[in-house]
C-alpha cells in the first residue's frame, strides 16, 4: 500500500506491506525507498514493514525552503509515525538514515522498541565551514545544477554501490538514478549542506535506552571507520556485526545476509 502523509513542510511518501510487529526502514543520502526493495520483500513476510522517503528524496516533496538537518528529518519521522498511529516500532536506518534514527530514538524513546544502525553516519563533522557557508548563501546551486544535468554513469554507480559494473543492469541503474532527474534536487542538496548537523548526537548516543544492532562492512569507503568505532565505544551493550569484505551499501551487496541479521535481532527483541 502506498500513501502520502501530509506534514507542515510537505508530503512524505510511505509504502507499507506485510503484517506483524512494525518495522520502519530509513534510507541514506542520495537514496530513496528503492534501496530497500530486496530487504523489504523478505522482512514483510513476518512484519508490517514501512518504507518512507525522507523529505527531499524519492517520491516525497522537495520544498526548497524546508529544513534538511538530521534533527528535522527525525522530527518529521516521529510525526509520520504518530499519523500512522504506530506506538512502538523497530527502526532500521542506513548511513544518514541511521543518524536520523538515532535522533528519533533520543527524542521519543517510548516509540522505538529497537534500533538497527547499518553503516550509520555521525561522530564527525560532515561538511566543512566554508562549504556550509557557500551553501547557505546559495552559491552552490549552479554547480549542482550543472553536475546533475547528466546522471551518474555506471562506473560511478558501481563504486558507490560496491557492486561490479557488469551486474548493473539497465533496470537497476535506472532505479538508482531516478531521483537525480528532479529539477528541485540541486536546491535540496544545497539546503542539505547548509543545514548540516552531522555529529551533534555524538555526546548523546550513550543515552539510548533501547537495544541496538550495529552493522557495517569492513570495506566501507564512504563512512570513516572511526565513526563505527565511536558507536561501538558509546554503545557497550549493542550487538555488533562486522561484515568482512563488504562495503557501504549492504542492501545491494548482500541483501539476504542483511535481512537475516535484522530479522534475527528483531525476533530476539519480540521474544524478550
Amino acid at each position: 500500500m502506498k500513501q502520502y502523509i501530509s506534514l507542515d513542510e510537505g508530503h512524505i511518501f510511505v509504502t507499507c506491506n506485510g503484517s506483524g510487529p512494525p518495522i520502519v526502514l530509513i534510507h541514506g543520502t542520495a537514496s530513496y525507498h528503492f534501496c530497500w526493495r530486496n530487504i523489504y520483500s523478505i522482512l514483510s513476510k513476518n512484519h508490517t514493514v514501512y518504507v518512507l522517503d525522507l523529505l527531499g528524496a524519492g517520491e516525497s516533496d522537495k520544498p526548497v525552503n524546508a529544513s534538511y538537518s538530521k534533527k528535522a528529518h527525525a522530527e518529521r519521522l516521529i510525526a509520520v509515525l504518530q499519523k500512522l498511529k504506530i506506538s512502538s516500532v523497530h527502526l532500521v536506518g542506513h548511513s544518514m538514515g541511521g543518524e536520523v534514527a538515532v535522533h528519533a530514538a533520543l527524542k521519543s524513546p517510548e516509540l522505538v522498541k529497537s534500533l538497527t544502525l547499518i553503516a550509520p553516519d555521525g561522530f564527525r563533522k560532515g561538511v566543512n565551514s566554508l562549504v556550509q557557508s557557500l551553501a547557505r548563501k546559495g552559491w552552490l546551486n549552479w554547480i549542482f545544477r550543472q553536475m546533475l544535468k547528466r546522471p551518474p554513469n555506471p562506473k560511478m554507480m558501481s563504486r558507490m554501490l560496491g557492486i561490479p559494473s557488469e551486474k548493473l543492469t539497465p533496470e537497476l541503474l535506472n532505479g538508482w538514478i531516478k531521483p537525480y532527474s528532479d529539477p528541485n534536487l540541486p536546491l535540496v542538496i544545497t539546503k542539505t549542506l547548509a543545514d548540516n548537523d552531522t555529529g551533534i548526537i555524538s555526546n548523546q548516543v550513550n543515552k539510548l535506552t533501547m537495544s541496538v544492532l550495529l552493522i557495517y562492512g569492513t570495506n566501507d569507503k564512504l563512512i570513516p571507520h572511526h565513526v563505527f568505532e565511536s558507536y561501538e565505544n558509546n554503545l557497550l551493550d549493542a550487538r555488533i556485526e562486522k561484515y568482512e569484505g563488504f562495503g557501504h551499501v549492504l542492501m545491494e551487496e548482500c541483501p539476504n545476509k542483511l535481512a537475516k541479521s535484522i530479522f534475527d535481532f528483531i525476533a530476539s527483541e519480540e521474544n524478550d
